[in-house]
């Protein structure tokens, strides 16, 4: 372990650094509540790619990945990380459709209130805020029990004093803040990346013969399932990111947004496949199982055995600067949740920042506790699945019949569909129930993981779809009944309120210019 003083300093030093490039980056270009909860338009490929990143990646995956090399091998860790740079496509292809039905927004949330309405937007609002939430406490947790494998120090003040740097520079700075220390934070990220990649070659012997036995070369049924299970479960799960939207709507055309998931991409896959190559250089070396009952995800910290002590203070720096760029971001991303969907965006700049710091308050209490996190995320992962399908129906001109009912039957519609799949794979009800929560986790050997994330898009779609047929099937009905003539919902007309403020039409409707000119007064 590397010394305590050594340990704070760099701890500590890489706070400030973080807090004074993220004040005066708030200070330079945070001028208005727009500049704090968004950033449209102004951001190139290259910068914005950087944060797609430090974004995408956070302390935790310090254990995740290694885990994955040690039970699923190469293919695997392959397998994880290509599903892990997904979602930047889904958001390069998302963001110009989204962008051009809701010009003027920042975050899908406002998608859903102009497509579906304001309850399924508090809805997604309220399920995006918890994903974050669980995101914040799982990133705490990571970076405090990492510094406390590495460095012996007490995790309680490193995690209080990174969510409080992050939250100062982030709720002075806001959106701004946060993309400006991301680019810096991302490109710091990629030199200790490296470092750490000569420390690990100069340090660690394998034996060849070691290698060519091993069996983590070797296919196995693990590393196809992640093929499907990780581009579904990360893809979907990341559209209730925040942080996500608001940098696509950040970008400054849809060509710089698409070249930027290129760019990001570039950048994140082989950081993460390095990070999953460490767990099978730990089994190769013969350090893992380094301890009798030692648990997978803590196969990285083994190589800290044989590594120098340089290596474990990079490590420390890297650990901080992945925790700090991904927690801004959530910090930036729940704030806008908070003050732009659920509070309709009345909310004075200094209540706004209010918001950020007591959103650190339960973080923190359970960022301190040991939980497992990565088991709420993939309970979330698998409700994502659920819930989102039905909402990006709403993309197509062509279903502008579904409406906010069908929506929300369709995401429970999902979860009903796995509890189906579930008892007819288990053969009773109750374990059909509990595959919902995912009680094994994701590295089992059944394949009942991958059928819930199958059938839970494909169910919420078909249930969607049905709640449609219900309505429709009742309007008739009701038709009949009164005597008239049945009429299939027509596709509403898009008018140009301001092109036509003033104007009366054939039904007597006449849209009015209020004295706000964002906002318009429809009468009749």
């Amino acid at each position: 372990m590397l010394s305590g003083v050594v340990s704070n300093v760099l701890i500590y030093v890489v706070l400030a650094i973080f807090l004074g490039i993220g004040i005066y980056a708030g200070y330079k270009k945070t001028k208005n509540k727009s500049d704090y909860l968004s950033s449209l338009g102004t951001q190139n490929a290259v910068a914005l790619g950087s944060n797609w990143f430090a974004s995408s990646i956070g302390s935790s995956i310090l254990y995740s990945f290694p885990e994955v090399g040690t039970i699923a091998g190469l293919l695997g860790v392959i397998m994880y990380a290509f599903g892990s740079i997904i979602p930047l496509f889904v958001f390069a292809w998302l963001g110009p459709l989204i962008r051009k039905k809701c010009p003027e927004g920042f975050t899908l949330t406002q998608f859903v209130l102009e497509r579906f309405g304001r309850f399924n937007q508090i809805y997604v609002s309220l399920m995006s805020i918890a994903y974050m939430f669980c995101f914040m406490i799982s990133e705490l947790s990571a970076v405090g029990n990492i510094l406390v494998t590495l460095t012996g120090v007490d995790k309680l003040a490193p995690v209080i004093c990174i969510a409080i740097v992050t939250t100062l520079y982030t709720g002075y700075g806001g959106l701004r803040a946060s993309l400006i220390t991301d680019n810096i934070q991302g490109w710091a990220i990629i030199l200790l990346v490296v470092l750490s990649i000569i420390g690990l070659a100069t340090s660690i012997r394998i034996e060849k013969s070691v290698i060519d036995n091993s069996d983590l070369l070797k296919s196995n049924s693990l590393g196809w399932q992640l093929l499907y299970i990780m581009p579904v479960a990360v893809s979907f799960a990341t559209l209730f990111h925040e942080g996500f939207w608001q940098r696509a709507f950040s970008s400054k055309n849809d060509r710089e947004l698409r070249l930027s998931a290129v760019y990001g991409s570039i950048m994140l896959f082989p950081v993460l496949v390095f990070l999953g190559l460490t767990g099978m250089i730990a089994v190769w070396a013969g350090l893992w199982p380094g301890e009798e009952n030692l648990e997978s995800y803590l196969a990285f910290f083994t190589l800290f055995k044989v590594l120098p002590d340089w290596v474990s203070g990079i490590t420390v720096v890297l650990a901080v600067s992945m925790s700090c760029a991904a927690y801004d971001t959530l910090i930036s991303a729940t704030t806008a949740n908070f003050s732009n969907d659920i509070f309709n965006n009345r909310l004075p700049l200094n209540v706004t920042r209010f918001l950020s710091l007591i959103a650190n308050v339960p973080a923190v209490y359970w960022g301190l506790k040991d939980l497992d996190v990565l088991r709420v995320f993939l309970i979330a992962d698998l409700l994502a699945a659920s819930t989102m399908p039905p909402i990006l129906l709403g993309l197509i001109d062509s279903l502008y019949f579904l409406n906010w009912i069908d929506v929300l039957l369709g995401g429970i519609g999902g979860l009903f569909g796995v509890f189906i799949f579930g008892s007819i794979f288990y053969h009773n009800a109750k374990d059909g129930i509990e595959l919902i929560g995912l009680p094994l986790g994701l590295y089992i050997t059944d394949y009942s993981v991958l059928g819930a994330f199958i059938v839970a898009p494909l169910s919420s779609i078909f249930f969607t779809f049905l709640s449609f047929g219900v309505r429709l099937i009742s309007m008739w009905v009701f038709t009949k009944i009164r005597g008239e003539e049945f009429v299939f919902p027509k596709k509403p007309e898009v008018v140009d309120t301001k092109k036509y403020a003033g104007n009366k039409f054939k039904d007597d409707t006449e849209i009015i210019q209020s004295s706000d000119p964002d906002e318009i007064e429809i009468r009749g």
